[in-house]
């Protein structure tokens, strides 16, 4: 069942409430019927409602901001069918105040749960070549995999690891390729350029420069994830002359003066 489904199964629910007569409305029915909205608003129906709305918001490329105002929209228009030409009282209030609230917090959640950009990201991808793909659903950015064997040798620097991967960034964002703390803690390797940036007009292979700083040869396999990819709002500034800059708690100080 989708959330469109849902909506309209508890929208029927309202309705059916709306026609009920208050007075069967007792005590015990109430407790059945608050029993049974939460078995239906069970963790497992949330957590796909929620999910499937965050799928919506991707597939549509919105923003956050768009994706909040498209929540308060729709909130909006479910308290005016549910509220606007009916006034609920007593234990019917109730069974409505809860149904509506549990509803309304599934698009609350679902609007917190989304990241604060998503965009479709024009990619090529070379035969053997793997998607760059996100490890959680909370990462910022996504892994990028070798295409193929390499062999870095012993004090060797600048050697371009191939992903098989263009992509095709939007005007006005950037993308940048960072090294995996994996592979910073547990391997002698080094990004050679610490950050990759990529502007929107590069439509060349995501390559991975990286330093073997060891003095043996080291071996990056086919598969193996190597770097990651951030892509992200790119915000150019005009740069605005002036006589003196504001004062600031930390004024003129430099690198390392605030302690260890």
């Amino acid at each position: 069942m989708n959330e469109n489904e849902i909506l309209n199964s508890l929208m029927n629910a309202f309705k059916g409430l709306v026609d009920m007569d208050d007075n069967l409305l007792t005590d015990e029915v109430t407790k059945e019927v608050l029993k049974n909205t939460d078995e239906q608003f069970n963790p497992v129906m949330v957590q796909q409602s929620i999910s499937q709305i965050v799928q919506n918001f991707e597939e549509q490329g919105l923003t956050r901001a768009e994706a909040r105002t498209a929540m308060d929209a729709l909130t909006d228009v479910l308290k005016d069918m549910i509220y606007g030409e009916n006034e609920f009282i007593g234990n019917k209030k109730v069974i409505v105040d809860t149904i509506a609230n549990k509803m309304f917090s599934i698009f609350e959640e679902a609007v917190a749960k989304y990241h604060s950009y998503s965009i479709k990201l024009p990619m090529t991808v070379d035969k053997d070549a793997k998607v760059p793909t996100y490890a959680h659903e909370t990462d910022a950015a996504a892994d990028l995999y070798a295409l193929e064997t390499c062999m870095l040798a012993p004090k060797s620097y600048g050697n371009k690891i191939r992903t098989g991967i263009k992509i095709q960034l939007p005007e006005g964002w950037l993308a940048m390729i960072l090294p995996r703390s994996s592979i910073g803690a547990k391997t002698p390797l080094r990004l050679s350029n610490s950050v990759g940036l990529i502007d929107s007009g590069y439509r060349g292979e995501l390559g991975i420069l990286y330093d073997n700083t060891s003095n043996e040869l080291y071996t990056i396999n086919a598969g193996e994830r190597i770097a990651q990819l951030l892509v992200m709002p790119s915000h150019r500034f005009q740069a605005e002359v002036v006589d003196s800059l504001e004062d600031s708690d930390r004024g003129e100080t430099g690198f390392g003066d605030s302690g260890k």
